[in-house]
C-alpha cells in the first residue's frame, strides 16, 4: 500500500537516481535511439500547444486545429510525426530487451513486465489524478463536457483529454506482437517489412463499403508494426549497411511527393488530427502518414552521427537525460494542462512552466525506473540463435498467463480511452463495433492484468489465490452488466466466460502441481 501511495508523491531519491544514471551512462549506450524517442514525444507536445486553440460562442465551447485550415501549418505537421519516431525507438528497445531477457533465462514474463510497467506506471498515476480532479471540479464548476469542432462535430471532453492513451494502446499492441514480429524479422526481415508496408497501402487504398468500413482500422496494427519493425533493423545493425545516399533519396522523394499532392489536389493533408474530425490521416494512419514517417526517419538517420556527437557533451547529455527521465509523464499530461489553461483563462506562455511542474509532481515513478547504465548488449547479431520463451519444464501456463495479462491491460486501456473517466457516470455503456464497455469494467481489466502480470509468477505461493480473485472479478463484470442493462453482448459473454474458465484451470493445475511435488 505504501508503494502505491508513493507513486503519487515526488521524492528526492528519484532525482538522485537520475544523477547516478547520468554519471554512469554505459559507453555502449545508443544515444541516437534515446534522442529520437524524446524528440518524437516532444514534437507531439509542441504540436498540441502550436496547433490547438479553444474558444466559446454563445455558451458553445469550440475547439480548433489550425493545421486543418492553414496550409502552412498542415505542411509543418508532415515534419513533426513524432509518434512514428517514438515507435521506431520502441522497436530497437524491444528487440534488445527480448534477447536480453528471454534469451538469458527464458523469462518472457520479465520481458512483458518490464515493457508494460515502463509506460503503465506513469499512465496509472495520470488516469487516477485526472479522474479525481475532473470529477471533483465538475461538481463545483460548469466545465464543458463536449466541444464543437471545425466541421460542427461533437468532441467529448474526456476523449480529447485522453487522446495520449492511444499511444499507450499502440505500445501495448506492438509489445504483445513482439514474439511474432521478431521471429519474422529473424527469418525474413526485408520481406516482412515490405509486406507490412504493402498491406498498409493496400488497406488504405481499397474502398470498403460502409458496412465494412471498420476494416480500415486494421491499419492501426499494420502501420505501427511496420514502423516498429524498422527499429529491429537498427538493433541488429542491418540498417548501417545501407548508404546515406539511399536515406537522402527517401527523404527527398517522400516530402517531394507530399508537396506535389498538396499543390495538385484537394486532399486533406494534416497529419495531426487529435481525433477532432472524421477526415484524418492519423486515425487510422494513411499512406500520407506512412510517407511522412519514412521521410522523417530517413532525415534523422542521415544526421545520426552528428546527433551522437552532439549528445556526447556532458552538459547537453545531462539536460537531455533529465527530460528523458520524465518524458512519458510530460507527454501524458500535456493536453490536460492545455485544457486547464483555457478553463482558468491563464496565458499560454506559462504552458512550459506548468508542464515542468506537473512532471516534477507526478513523474516520480518514471524517474525511479529510469535506466541509462545497465550492462546490456548494444547490438543483436543477426546470426544469434532465436531465443525460445519456453525453456523451463511446465512453463506453458506462465507463458500464456503473461500474454493474457498483457492483453487484458491493452483492452482495459482501450476501453478507458473510449469510455472516458466517469464524468457521465462510471457505468455509462459505450460501444465501438463489437466492443462495449464502461469505465468500471475497463478499470477492472487494467487492474486484473497488472495484478496477474506483476504478482502471479513472482509470488508462486499466491498464484492460485490471485487467479481465483481474477476469475471472480470477471464474474462481477458479467453480473454488473446483466444487472444494469439486462443484457450482455455475445462478445463480452464469451470473452469473460473464457477468462473465468482459463483462470480457474491455471489455478487448478497449479494446485495439483504443488500437491504432486509434495508427494
Amino acid at each position: 500500500m505504501i508503494k502505491i501511495f508513493q507513486l503519487f508523491l515526488p521524492g528526492i531519491k528519484s532525482f538522485k537516481s537520475i544523477k547516478k544514471e547520468i554519471d554512469n551512462t554505459s559507453i555502449s549506450r545508443e544515444r541516437f535511439i534515446d534522442f529520437i524517442k524524446v524528440l518524437g514525444l516532444l514534437m507531439i507536445i509542441v504540436n498540441t500547444n502550436f496547433l490547438i486553440r479553444f474558444g466559446d460562442s454563445y455558451g458553445e465551447y469550440l475547439i480548433f486545429n489550425l493545421s486543418f485550415s492553414d496550409p502552412l501549418k498542415a505542411t509543418y505537421s508532415w515534419f513533426t510525426v513524432g509518434m512514428a519516431l517514438f515507435f521506431f525507438s520502441v522497436g530497437f528497445t524491444n528487440k534488445i530487451a527480448w534477447y536480453a531477457n528471454v534469451g538469458r533465462d527464458g523469462s518472457q514474463w520479465k520481458f512483458l513486465t518490464d515493457r508494460v510497467n515502463a509506460l503503465l506506471g506513469p499512465a496509472i498515476v495520470w488516469i487516477f489524478v485526472i479522474t479525481l480532479s475532473l470529477n471533483i471540479y465538475s461538481r463545483f464548476e460548469n466545465i464543458p463536457l463536449f466541444f464543437t469542432s471545425q466541421d460542427d462535430g461533437i468532441v467529448p471532453l474526456t476523449e480529447f483529454i485522453m487522446w495520449p492513451l492511444w499511444l499507450v494502446s499502440i505500445y501495448l499492441v506492438v509489445v504483445i506482437f513482439c514474439p511474432v514480429t521478431l521471429f519474422l524479422h529473424k527469418t525474413n526481415p526485408y520481406l516482412t517489412l515490405f509486406g507490412l508496408i504493402f498491406a498498409t497501402v493496400a488497406v488504405d487504398t481499397f474502398e470498403f463499403s460502409i458496412a465494412f468500413s471498420y476494416l480500415k482500422l486494421i491499419n492501426y496494427l499494420l502501420f505501427w508494426l511496420a514502423i516498429h519493425q524498422l527499429g529491429y533493423f537498427f538493433a541488429d545493425g542491418q540498417i548501417f549497411s545501407i548508404k546515406l545516399s539511399f536515406f537522402t533519396t527517401i527523404f527527398i522523394i517522400s516530402f517531394g511527393y507530399l508537396f506535389y499532392i498538396n499543390n495538385t489536389s484537394e486532399e486533406f493533408m494534416s497529419l495531426s488530427s487529435y481525433r477532432l474530425i472524421m477526415s484524418s490521416n492519423e486515425d487510422p494512419p494513411t499512406i500520407y502518414y506512412l510517407i511522412a514517417s519514412l521521410g522523417l526517419s530517413s532525415g534523422l538517420l542521415i544526421l545520426r552521427k552528428p546527433i551522437e556527437k552532439f549528445l556526447e557533451n556532458k552538459i547537453i547529455w545531462s539536460v537531455f537525460s533529465f527530460i528523458h527521465a520524465n518524458i512519458f509523464t510530460l507527454f501524458l499530461w500535456h493536453i490536460f494542462i492545455l485544457f486547464y489553461l483555457y478553463i482558468f483563462n491563464l496565458p499560454n506562455n506559462i504552458y512550459v512552466i506548468a508542464l515542468l511542474i506537473f512532471g516534477i509532481l507526478f513523474g516520480d515513478y518514471e524517474r525511479s525506473v529510469f535506466k541509462l547504465s545497465p550492462n546490456i548488449i548494444r547490438r543483436v547479431n543477426p546470426l544469434q540463435p532465436w531465443p525460445t520463451p519456453i525453456k523451463a519444464k511446465l512453463s506453458y501456463s506462465n507463458f500464456s498467463l503473461a500474454w493474457i495479462s498483457s492483453l487484458l491491460v491493452l483492452i482495459g486501456i482501450f476501453q478507458i480511452t473510449l469510455g472516458g473517466i466517469g464524468l457521465s457516470g462510471f457505468f455509462t455503456l459505450r460501444e465501438l463495433y463489437f466492443i462495449s464497455s464502461n469505465t468500471f469494467e475497463a478499470l477492472i481489466k487494467v487492474g486484473t492484468g497488472l495484478l496477474l502480470l506483476n504478482l502471479t509468477i513472482r509470488r508462486v505461493d499466491l498464484k492460485s489465490k490471485i487467479l481465483i480473485i481474477a476469475a471472480g472479478l470477471q464474474l462481477i463484470v458479467l453480473l454488473s452488466r446483466n444487472t444494469l442493462f439486462n443484457e450482455i453482448t455475445q462478445f463480452e459473454l464469451y470473452f469473460s466466460s473464457a477468462l473465468i474458465i482459463y483462470f480457474l484451470y491455471i489455478a487448478f493445475i497449479n494446485r495439483n502441481y504443488k500437491s504432486l511435488n509434495s508427494v
